[in-house]
């Protein structure tokens, strides 16, 4: 992947987290929610596998895309209901990234 294509892939999953109306706080600045955990992520990759190909960086960046848009409480609160969950996010998450 060229430098460019992996950039605009990577600033377009950015772009789609910032939408996170969920605010949490990182060194006194607030953030959209998704979006800090994938800074945090590639923050890991970049510690633990510096040499990781783009595809794998890319997918660990879009590993929570838009999570927000199926919201945990919106499932049954049983086992079921959490596998339901996590398979609609895991195609959603496929579909997106």
């Amino acid at each position: 992947m060229t430098q460019n294509k992996f950039e605009l892939a990577a600033e377009l999953i950015d772009a789609a987290n910032n939408e996170d109306a969920n605010i949490e706080t990182s060194d006194g600045k607030p953030w959209p929610k998704e979006l800090l955990y994938s800074d945090r992520m590639t923050d890991m990759q970049q510690r633990y596998a510096p040499d990781a190909d783009d595809a794998m960086k890319l997918a660990l960046r879009a590993q929570h895309i838009q999570r927000w848009k199926y919201p945990r409480d919106e499932y049954p609160m049983d086992r079921k209901g959490y596998h339901l969950w996590r398979t609609n996010l895991y195609t959603f998450h496929a579909d997106t990234g």
